[in-house]
Order: C-alpha cells, then structure tokens, then sequence
C-alpha cells in the first residue's frame, strides 16, 4: 500500500501529467520492457515501425538505433507526444486513441506493429489488434510486450506518484485467454510467447526487478503474424 494520496485519472490525464517524469521514472516494467523491445532488433532492422501508444518515444529511439529505417506511432497524451517530438524530429507522430480506427494518412503499412505497456489500458483488445493487424505488410509482425497476466490480475498495474500523490489510472487486467481469442477474432496468428524473468535479464537489476525472485514472470512478449492461406 502507497502512503501517498491516491488521485485518479483518466489515462490521457494521467500521462500528460507523468510524461515529464516518465523516462526517469523509477519503473521496473520500463526495464522489463526495454530488454524485450530490444530483442525485436531483427523484425525492424531496414524496415519500418509503428507503435501504438508509444509515449516519450523511448521505444522507436531505440528500434531506429537497432536499425529500423521508417519509425511512426500514435498515442492520446498529448504531454507523451510533446517528449516523443522532442527525442526525435524525424519520428512521424499523430494524436490518436487505439480503441479507434487510424486516419487513411496514418494507416501505411509497416513491417513491425507495436504494443508495449499500452494494451492494459484497453478494455477490449479486438479494436486495437484489427487495426494492428490492417497495418501490416506482407510478412510483417506484431509485437506486444506487456505486464504479465499473472501480475495484472493480481492488481500489478500503471501508477506513478507525482508532487505527493498517487496518480492511478483506468486498466484492465487481460489473461491469456483473452489474448488468445483476440488474437483468432483480428486473424494474427501467436507465432512466439515468452516470459521475461527478472533472470533473463543482464545484471545489475534494479531492486524493483529482482524483489519478486528470479523465477517470477514480469512481462509477457508475444510475436504474431497475419493470417494467411499458407498459416491457416
């Protein structure tokens, strides 16, 4: 329990007040979170990226480092998109809600699709997974790397404190059951499922990592491709 006073928020409220605060932020998701992003390396090297909530940027800087061509994304804060711009000029950044259908601009194709830490805030995957799944090229993937199921129906979710206040906002709790019937009503097919352990990952760990035990599933990464006649 926080000793802090709790403040709640609508998501677009909540991080357009921790975006300032957010790649500094003591978040040992975010630590989970890099590493499995950066084993996405080979999905984006030469290609292009689309990130479906992608915050500060933190995510695309990194995949254009590890050798992604043509980075975009969308996100509702508009604090978020304020840093992301800021990282990087070059990124082609739009204000969008994930529950709705993307502008026919927005809407190229891309070779990797991104979900990290953003599908918690929806409480219905099917509408973001379909547009992931319009935007992919042939042969392309979808990623997602999100607070395991485990912890999330345990109440392990987004929260931050900020100027003495616990700042929490709406989330949903997704099992994997849920996932799997999304993934079959959008047409993506689970290609790869893999926990990330606070052993997976190289030391030292922060302590926020480790506490759990080295055993304990963090997050979950699932890699998906689109349905085809040739995957059924």
């Amino acid at each position: 329990m926080s000793d802090h006073p709790t403040l709640h928020l609508s998501v677009e409220a909540a991080y357009d007040r921790w975006a300032g605060l957010y790649d500094d932020y003591d978040n040992p998701m975010l630590f989970v979170a890099g590493h499995a992003v950066a084993s996405l390396a080979p999905l984006a090297a030469g290609g292009s990226v689309f990130e479906f909530g992608c915050g500060t940027g933190r995510n695309l800087a990194l995949l254009k480092h590890l050798g992604a061509e043509r980075l975009s994304g969308c996100d509702l804060s508009k604090g978020m998109l304020a840093q992301a711009r800021r990282r990087d000029p070059a990124f082609t950044l739009i204000r969008h809600d994930m529950e709705q259908p993307l502008p026919a601009a927005a809407a190229t194709g891309a070779d990797l699709v991104l979900f990290c830490l953003a599908l918690e805030h929806v409480g219905d995957l099917r509408p973001p997974l379909a547009q992931a799944r319009r935007l992919l090229r042939p042969g392309g993937r979808v990623a997602i790397v999100e607070i395991h199921p485990s912890l999330a129906i345990g109440g392990v979710a987004a929260h931050f404190v900020a100027e003495g206040m616990e700042v929490r906002m709406p989330v949903a709790a997704h099992g994997f059951d849920e996932y799997r019937d999304a993934f079959a009503e959008t047409g993506l097919v689970p290609l790869q499922c893999r926990d990330w352990c606070p052993r997976d990952l190289p030391p030292p760990l922060p302590f926020k990592v480790s506490r759990r035990g080295p055993d304990i599933p963090l997050a979950v990464q699932f890699i998906l491709g689109g349905r085809t006649t040739e995957n059924g």
